[in-house]
């Protein structure tokens, strides 16, 4: 690809993702969501000035830029949603069931948030399982201090492999990528995945058995290591119910975060930790083993 049309790629994503109606929409709901809980914070006379002055804030910031500022769009995701559409086009079109295909645009939407939190639920227990995924996804888990944009802070291999794993069964559903959902429907998700980050106790009330409140996903958040392995939905909080790992009886913790939190608060610091500490594992040798080990 010559430099010319490289530019014209950049430019025609970059209009794509940010200067297009869609992209507009996408940076202002959650803007609109953080001034609410921003207001909120003043009004209620919280500790606003240390939470939004933070340094902690600032990074969680930087990760919003950066997926919301369509550079993560540029450099990478579009390259990859497009290899994968080719990919499964090519080789697997008989995977596109178009299961949703003849119902109605309002009946895509219900079916639309119902499926993505379903797959959302499990792909987000994958990644506390599994050992080289929580690598990466325990940067989500550094922030001790909880705001609506700690939701952001995602590295970008964890980003990644989530949107990976959650393209194959949308694919399967066949869900358009330009379905448009309406704005109101999109401006409760954005407020119930936001402002379940941040720090205030509410439960909904009976509403809270149906979606996820701020108190039900702190306790994700806690420095307990049992507690942040329960609460997995990212909408819904019926899903932890039926699959058995919901938490509600339990006190908001009193500090967020990981336990002696190694990772460093910078964005480069850490983009590179993840690969830092695999890469100890690796080198690390095997546990000898020792004959009491050995069953007989």
């Amino acid at each position: 690809m010559d430099t010319a049309r490289l530019l014209d790629w950049i430019v025609t994503r970059f209009e794509t993702h940010v200067l297009s109606a869609a992209g507009v929409h996408n940076v202002l709901l959650p803007l609109t969501v953080l001034a609410l809980t921003f207001c909120l914070e003043v009004a209620s006379r919280r500790n606003w000035r240390v939470r939004y002055g933070s340094h902690n804030f600032r990074v969680d910031v930087l990760y919003y830029i950066f997926y919301y500022g369509g550079i993560y769009h540029l450099l990478f995701y579009a390259w990859i949603y497009s290899a994968l559409t080719r990919l499964f086009t090519e080789y697997a079109p008989w995977l596109q069931l178009h299961v949703v295909d003849g119902l109605p645009r309002s009946l895509q939407v219900v079916a639309l948030i119902f499926a993505f939190d379903f797959f959302h639920y499990w792909n987000h227990r994958l990644r506390h399982a599994s050992p080289l995924l929580w690598a990466f996804h325990s940067i989500h888990h550094s922030q001790t201090t909880l705001t609506m944009m700690t939701t952001f802070r995602l590295h970008i291999v964890d980003e990644t492999v989530f949107r990976i794993l959650m393209f194959v069964p949308f694919y399967v559903l066949g869900f358009s990528p330009l379905l448009a959902v309406w704005l109101w429907v999109d401006l409760i998700i954005v407020w119930i995945t936001g402002v379940q980050h941040s720090e205030w106790n509410w439960s909904y009330g009976p509403v809270g058995r149906f979606f996820i409140s701020p108190r039900f996903h702190r306790m994700h958040h806690s420095t307990d290591e049992k507690m942040q392995n329960r609460n997995f939905g990212g909408v819904f909080s019926f899903w932890d119910d039926l699959f058995g790992t919901a938490e509600r009886k339990a006190p908001p913790p009193t500090e967020h975060g990981l336990s002696g939190n190694p990772i460093p608060e910078t964005l480069a610091g850490q983009f590179v930790y993840p690969f830092v500490k695999l890469g100890r594992a690796l080198r690390r040798p095997a546990r000898p083993v020792d004959a009491t080990d050995v069953r007989t």
